[in-house]
This record gives structure tokens, C-alpha cells and sequence, in this order.
């Protein structure tokens, strides 16, 4: 073999390698997020004075003004007036919970050698290593976040309009995590409905 084929081979490698190397960073800030909102809401909430209520275990919580602060600034970008303490003929009730996902998070091909795996945000695993991960290591924990919203009428308690957010992601972090889900579940407002699935990136 000529020394320029191997150099040509060489440049190839490398090439396939940084290819590969800005996908998987590309894809590991790139989450979906499934929306589901059965309904339009009604018009009549365009601009509507709304009380804000938070359910009872994420008020206790640590992180709960940050979690507030993401759902109001959601709400106030879908043409809605949030209140916090103040009446207002409509109430939201949100509930936020996360959840680690075994699966994804220690997948059944480890320990290495293992087939290729593909994780949850489109990285793969082969042989134990996963390509934008450096030594022999696991990937960090997969979260499963999700958000639901429900919007009803103080006069008669009816619900008028509820919507729900899924996103799964390595990263840890509340307040961006919680900045996108909120944002995703008032997508649309008022007239978007049905279940869709967002592509977002997660600053």
C-alpha cells in the first residue's frame, strides 16, 4: 500500500470521526418534547386574569419558585395574565414530577463488549463506549420530566382547557428543563390541540 492511501485513509478516519463527534454533541443538546392538549381553549381566555396554583408537593418543594418563574413566564407569552395569591375568575393548577429511567439509563447491553445501543437522545453505544463519552464509563442518568396544567372556572370548578409536557434528557438541571416543558405545554395557546412531539434545544 502507497504511503498517500494511507494517508488518504488516514484523512478519512478523521474526518468520519469529527462527523461523528459534532452529530453526537448536536444530539445530546437536542430533546423532544411530547405534547398532548385534548381541546382548544376556549377564546375567551385570551388576556384572562388567571390564579396560579401550584400542586401541593411542588409548592413544598426546594425548587419550587423555579419552577413557578418557568410557568409564569410560559403563561404570560401565551397571551395569559398570571396571579399568584389574587383571585381571578380562572385557576391553573400545574404538577410537575421527575422520573430516572433504568432503561435508558443503564442499558442492558453493558458491561462492554455489547451490540450497539441507541441511547434516548439519538447517541450510540458500541462495545460499552459511547462516542461522545471519554474512558470506560455509563452514561449519565436518564430523566423522564413531565407537566400538566389544568385551567378551569372558579364560578362552577369546570375545566376548560389542560394540557401535558414529556421531555426526556440528560441534563439535570431544573430551570431550563422546566423553562421548555413550560413552554411546550402553552405551544399553540389557545387553539393548538392534539398530541404532538417539539424538537428543542435545551440551552
Amino acid at each position: 500500500m502507497s504511503v498517500q492511501s494511507v494517508l488518504r485513509r488516514v484523512r478519512l478516519a478523521v474526518a468520519l470521526a469529527a462527523l461523528g463527534a459534532l452529530g453526537a454533541c448536536a444530539s445530546f443538546g437536542m430533546v423532544g418534547v411530547r405534547v398532548s392538549t385534548p381541546h382548544p381553549a376556549p377564546a375567551a381566555l385570551r388576556g384572562a386574569e388567571v390564579q396560579l396554583q401550584a400542586d401541593p408537593a411542588n409548592a413544598a418543594a426546594p425548587d419550587a419558585a423555579t419552577l413557578q418563574h418557568a410557568i409564569v413566564g410560559a403563561m404570560t407569552r401565551a397571551g395569559l395574565r398570571p396571579l399568584i395569591g389574587m383571585a381571578a375568575p380562572y385557576t391553573l393548577r400545574y404538577s410537575y414530577a421527575a422520573y430516572l429511567d433504568f432503561e435508558a439509563s443503564f442499558p442492558s447491553g453493558w458491561p462492554p463488549p455489547g451490540p450497539p445501543i441507541v441511547l434516548p437522545d439519538g447517541s450510540v453505544i458500541y462495545s460499552g463506549v459511547p462516542f461522545w463519552w471519554s474512558g470506560w464509563s455509563w452514561p449519565p442518568p436518564w430523566y423522564d420530566r413531565v407537566l400538566r396544567v389544568e385551567l378551569r372556572r372558579v364560578a362552577d370548578g369546570r375545566l376548560l382547557w389542560s394540557s401535558g409536557a414529556v421531555l426526556g434528557s440528560y441534563d439535570a438541571r431544573l430551570a431550563p428543563v422546566a423553562a421548555v416543558l413550560a413552554d411546550a405545554v402553552f405551544a399553540g395557546f389557545p387553539q393548538a390541540s392534539g398530541t404532538r412531539e417539539l424538537r428543542v434545544h435545551l440551552p
